[in-house]
């Protein structure tokens, strides 16, 4: 989700975006060939199983014999091991306000979506884009709202739908991620950590902060999946379930503006097997507003790699 909160929350651009989680239709109820759906039994070209099964522990921390099989671990959960493909997944998140010295409120409950698609483009490096729809929703009732209340007092808060379309895009590979719209190249390194609960798997994320973002801001999240499927090296994808939160200051339509504090959300979300899993009313109103959205823009690997950043396979 951190391209939602970069489009929330972010110094400059609202409408940009920039990574991470992540299949593909045509449009909403037309037959698909999703790559997030597991288990997928055509293994990617070149695809690697994990760490041998029997070596696993019942419970505890996997321990991954280098960077390359950690990212690929890192990568299932995420996208896919195929060589070009698309993953969905959807949440709910709760945007908590905390101010200084005073009790944390609930402000808004938000409903969204993000579909991204990618493609090999070196050895075990993917080039990734995506697009992001969030609609604000009540948080009791979930009814579709344009406004809410203050939990501090004063007018009521405008909160819009979200559509991010700006995404520079990124690389994704055993170094890192590496921003297509940064100045240099420079992988950024992540917390991942895979641990084993009787029969489920669990990824631990911590998400790495792009330049540029405010200094009071950190993504967590966990997410899991059958060990049954994770031990599978035909499962190409993992279809987790996932939770997580972020923190993050007060963008300004909460009009905290010289109010000592921060916010909070709190999200839980799936990947899904393709647009025709997406909830019912969100994927209605996205087919009435947005159809193109339904569907991967695969225009987007059209431009070309900014000349800062054409070296890239030799950093």
């Amino acid at each position: 989700m951190i391209h939602t909160l970069h489009a929330l929350f972010g110094p400059e651009d609202p409408a940009r975006r920039q990574w991470l989680r992540g299949a593909g239709a045509v449009a909403l109820g037309a037959a698909v060939t999703s790559a997030a759906a597991g288990p997928n039994t055509a293994t990617a070209a070149n695809a690697t199983a994990p760490a041998d099964a029997a070596a696993h522990p019942a419970e505890g921390i996997l321990k991954f014999a280098d960077a390359r099989e950690r990212f690929r671990a890192l990568f299932r959960f995420e996208r896919d091991w195929r060589d070009e493909g698309t993953a969905l997944s959807c949440y709910q998140f709760l945007m908590y306000a905390l101010p200084d010295g005073e009790r944390p409120q609930p402000v808004v409950r938000f409903e969204g979506m993000e579909f991204s698609y990618f493609r090999r483009v070196g050895a075990d490096v993917w080039r990734i884009h995506a697009h992001n729809v969030s609609y604000p929703r009540d948080l009791g009732n979930g009814d579709f709202v344009t406004q809410v209340a203050n939990p501090f007092g004063g007018p009521a808060l405008d909160v819009v739908p979200m559509k991010l379309l700006g995404d520079p895009g990124v690389l994704h590979g055993p170094r890192g991620y590496l921003p297509l719209d940064a100045s240099a190249v420079r992988w950024l390194d992540t917390h991942f950590v895979v641990r084993y609960e009787d029969d489920l798997v669990k990824a631990e994320h911590i998400r790495p902060t792009p330049d540029g973002w405010p200094r009071q801001f950190i993504e967590s999240s966990v997410s899991s999946v059958a060990r049954k499927d994770f031990d599978d090296p035909r499962v190409t994808s993992l279809r987790y379930q996932t939770s997580g939160f972020y923190v993050f200051p007060f963008p300004k339509w909460m009009n905290m503006a010289g109010r000592a504090g921060h916010m909070l959300g709190a999200w839980s979300g799936r990947k899904l097997a393709g647009p025709e899993r997406l909830p019912r009313e969100f994927a209605a109103r996205l087919a009435r507003e947005n159809p193109e959205l339904l569907r991967p823009r695969w225009q987007e690997f059209d431009r070309p790699i900014r000349p800062e950043l054409a070296r890239w396979t030799d950093a």
